[in-house]
């Protein structure tokens, strides 16, 4: 391609994404009654619509819980990730009050407020921010995310002048006040739904507020002068407000260090000299302050301190009364008010009374949730580093770091479930693994179903609560990466995976103990315990080789038979198969379904109970025996007792040990046939059923047996 045409390609695109599209206000009344809900927004409706239309709605985990309080997952990386050099994680607590925020903007009740995002240092409040500006500057250059201004294009009697709104003000406005409501109707007469959304509160603004002090006045002198409405609004002209973060129109950000303007007061004296010679002197007065040029935008303050607690403090009246005064003309100023404050700086707002109603308070915490802090690791050494550990290992380093930023005294669990001991096998016994889970929005299926049952609304709400009051203490954003990033390089890279067992060498012997002392007393043998009774649950139902189609015709064979007396000779009305019944099948069955040895008398005893239920499962018609909970039962305890004959190969077996040590190697075939059997399936089930690598199966099962996981949980 040559040079000219390089050139010209560039211009033309340049040319049709840059170049701002100018609109006769006629023009701009087409869109308007074609497309009200997008052209007839204001800056907050605006920023409800962009997070509406980036953030993903996950599903219901528990759809049928009547106990839900609709504590879903939202994905927010559309904003906080894609596109973004330096991302921000939300987790599912954070997430959600995210979006409970922004529906109350789009109902208008952020208005005359300034929300502040108050958080710990190294929480992340300032990539929080930088993000949200950063996305909404995107945005607003979308059709979805547009939105239109004025500017005038006067032309009276040879005498021409340009003048911008610098308030940006919204071009529905230019319509006096008295007349808004009646000109509507009329325009959107066919839009009977919209005309009905237009009473909501969002849409207040629409017929109370006036257009800017600049703008009425040209407004009224042009009427004057041309004594016609369609010549006045010949001369409006409609734009794209283009927001530009870094010549701080739309968006304006201020850091603490950042030194206030000597005057605030600004003007453009062609212009002004322009309307004078037009409308004569002083009957349009051009002038407008630097919060105009975010007047319908968003203005940022990045920690209340320094000079920044003199913007806040000045900005009491302008968010109480919506109004500025600039010279001797008021400035209306209508923008999304935003501050980042750490927990210390809180002393400013209280200093004046009044300005704590205009604050509008939302917290951001350190991560309270699994995945979320794993994905951070991921983000900062790479999605590689999954495939250097053990299944289950690296989620478990971040409940570590997690534990330190969560309260280990929680009332609402006390009042739920006063003895935690009794899930020693699942949890620690301050719960902080349950709750955990639970602010991941995970309900364990370990918990009983009397402690279900008492998992209602109300204790979910008190729970959640409780989250929101947790996450500002304990390990900071940048600790967990530094602390990971040390971790990552002294165990990763080597021969083996990672493991539970480095975990815990790490954080009892590897890290100072001004840095241990954070993590809650015996959290980590908690989560060690957790740990080994899993991957032994794991293990033992690998390691069994056993057919669900055997099982099933077990179960099936012995609900026939406990119908019949001992010696008779039957057909399974479910398999076909001619049996005879006897007490050793009832003895041999119903020990598979107990796990204990059985006399010919426990054996029928056990048959007449089995019988009992099976008459009233009979009773219910058109049943599937196989969806039943007596045959569910049955199923759940033959498959659990058959995993417990799996114990021996985990208890002091040197040669099962050697074995799977030899698994993928020429030495492997010098093992028993039955054994290789075993380990062979045991290997193939790691992997199929529980995201294990062969290598990493491997190491698992050598894990159980060196660390003798079985004989731990054989009480």
């Amino acid at each position: 391609m040559t040079k000219p045409q390089a050139l010209w390609n560039l211009q033309n695109k340049v040319d049709r994404k840059e170049k701002r599209t100018v609109l006769s206000f006629d023009e701009y009344l087409d869109i308007a009654k074609n497309d009200p809900e997008r052209v007839l927004r204001n800056i907050f409706q605006i920023f409800h619509d962009l997070v509406k239309s980036h953030v993903i709605r996950g599903k219901d985990d528990y759809p049928d819980d009547p106990e839900s309080i609709g504590f879903i997952k939202y994905d927010c990386s559309k904003i906080f990730v894609d596109g973004s050099d330096n991302p921000f994680f939300a987790d599912r607590l954070f997430a959600n009050r995210f979006v409970r925020q922004t529906e109350s903007l789009r109902r208008g009740s952020q208005q005359n407020r300034i929300n502040v995002y108050e958080g710990p240092p190294g929480c992340g409040k300032s990539t929080f921010m930088n993000n949200i500006l950063r996305v909404t500057e995107e945005y607003m250059d979308t059709k979805g995310g547009q939105s239109y201004e004025i500017f005038w294009n006067i032309d009276i009697d040879e005498k021409k002048v340009s003048v911008p709104c610098h308030s940006h003000d919204y071009p529905i406005l230019i319509i006096p006040k008295k007349y808004r409501t009646e000109f509507l109707k009329d325009l959107l007469s066919d839009k009977p739904d919209f005309l009905e959304k237009l009473n909501a509160k969002e849409y207040g603004w629409v017929f109370k507020d006036d257009v800017c002090t600049v703008c009425k006045a040209i407004f009224r002198e042009l009427f004057d002068k041309l004594g016609s409405l369609e010549k006045v609004l010949n001369m409006v002209r409609i734009r794209p407000y283009k927001f530009d973060r870094g010549l701080g129109e739309g968006i304006s950000i201020f850091n603490p260090g950042d030194k206030p303007e000597e005057d605030s007061t600004f003007t453009d004296r062609f212009i002004q000299k322009r309307l004078d010679q037009i409308f004569g002197a002083n009957s349009v007065k051009y002038l407008y302050s630097n919060l105009a040029r975010t007047n319908n935008g968003i203005y940022v303050l990045m920690d209340i301190k320094d000079s920044n607690k003199a913007r806040l403090l000045d900005l009491h009246n302008v968010i109480s009364e919506g109004v500025h005064k600039v010279g001797d003309i008021e400035e209306r100023v209508s923008s999304l008010f935003l501050a980042l404050m750490n927990p210390e700086d809180k002393e400013v707002v209280k200093a004046i009374e009044s300005f704590k109603e205009r604050i509008q308070e939302s917290k951001i915490r350190y991560v309270m949730e699994i995945p979320t802090e794993v994905e951070i690791y991921r983000n900062t050494f790479g999605s590689r580093i999954d495939k250097q550990f053990l299944p289950r290992v690296l989620e478990n380093f971040a409940r570590v770091i997690i534990s330190t930023r969560m309260k280990t005294k929680c009332e609402p669990l006390i009042a739920w479930i006063s003895y935690m001991k009794k899930y020693e096998k699942y949890c620690d016994e301050d719960g902080l693994l349950l709750r955990m889970g639970i602010y991941g929005g995970v309900i364990p299926q370990w918990l009983s179903d009397e402690d279900r049952k008492k998992f209602t609304e109300q204790v979910r709400r008190k729970l959640i609560a409780e989250g929101e009051n947790e996450g500002d203490t304990g390990f900071t954003g940048r600790d967990s990466i530094r602390l990971f990033g040390d971790f990552y390089s002294m165990y990763a890279g080597k021969i083996n995976l990672v493991n539970m067992a480095n975990v815990t060498d790490f954080f009892k012997h590897k890290i100072d103990k001004k840095t241990r002392d954070h993590i809650p007393k015996n959290f980590i043998d908690s989560l060690v315990n957790w740990y080994d009774y899993a991957v032994l649950s794991e293990v033992k139902e690998s390691l069994y080789l056993f057919s669900k189609e055997q099982i099933t015709k077990d179960i099936l064979e012995y609900l026939h038979a406990v119908n019949y007396d001992i010696g008779t000779k039957t057909k399974c009305r479910y398999t076909g198969e001619e049996f005879e019944v006897t007490v050793d099948f009832f003895r041999t069955i119903g020990t598979s379904f107990t796990g204990e040895a059985m006399s010919e008398r426990d054996a029928l005893n056990y048959a007449k109970e089995i019988q009992k239920k099976y008459v009233e499962m009979l009773q219910q018609q058109d049943v599937d025996i196989t969806e039943t909970e007596l045959y569910k039962s049955l199923w759940s305890s033959y498959a659990k007792n058959l995993k417990e004959k799996a114990l021996p190969f985990l208890k002091n077996n040197d040669s099962f040990k050697e074995a799977v040590k030899a698994y993928g190697t020429e030495a492997f075939k010098t093992f028993d046939t039955r054994q290789k059997e075993y380990i062979a399936y045991m290997i193939k089930k790691l992997v199929e059923s529980f995201e294990y690598t062969e290598q990493g199966a491997k190491e698992v099962c050598l894990y159980v047996i060196e660390q003798k996981i079985a004989d731990k949980f054989s009480k």
